[in-house]
């Protein structure tokens, strides 16, 4: 399993494809999808999963969208995750972030990077990166983008 994002029309290019995987992306191709990309998704306790785009059209140009895609997959991730966990607690999960953490995942889903955030509120690249660590422990996130979708869901943001 590739650990970042990839497309397909670029896999044969980097990697030796075995027939299995070659007969997945003709069977594909055979069905109409012209281009796809595919976003591995790593979760607690080593849960991998991945989300696939694909599409029909000849002009599809998933590499121009890659971060909105790659957003979406993690939205996707988050929000499947929280649907397919057992429900033993009520199911109404209460996470308290700080002021500052809420800022600085607010920023974060604005597209800013540490350094960018750190600028627009007065404190260093470290202190960001320490707040947007708590929030994502507190919210149970293993990545940035994941710790603002769950924020969005939890209506912390």
């Amino acid at each position: 399993m590739l650990s970042r994002t990839y497309l397909w029309d670029q896999l044969a290019d980097y990697y030796q494809l075995q027939s299995d995987e070659r007969r997945v992306l003709d069977e594909a191709r055979e069905a109409g999808l012209k281009h796809g990309m595919s976003v591995p998704l790593f979760g607690p306790l080593g849960r991998v999963s991945v989300v696939s785009f694909a599409s029909a059209f000849d002009d599809a140009d998933p590499q121009h969208r890659i971060g909105h895609l790659n957003a979406l997959a993690c939205l996707f991730h988050a929000a499947y995750n929280e649907i397919a966990r057992p429900c033993n607690d009520g199911c109404e999960r209460k996470v308290a972030l700080s002021n500052r953490e809420i800022s600085c995942v607010r920023w974060v889903a604005e597209g800013k990077s540490s350094w960018e955030i750190g600028r627009i509120l007065g404190i260093s690249e470290n202190t960001v990166n320490f707040h947007v660590k708590t929030s994502m422990r507190k919210l149970g996130a293993t990545s940035r983008i994941q710790a603002v979708a769950i924020a969005i869901r939890l209506n912390v943001l």
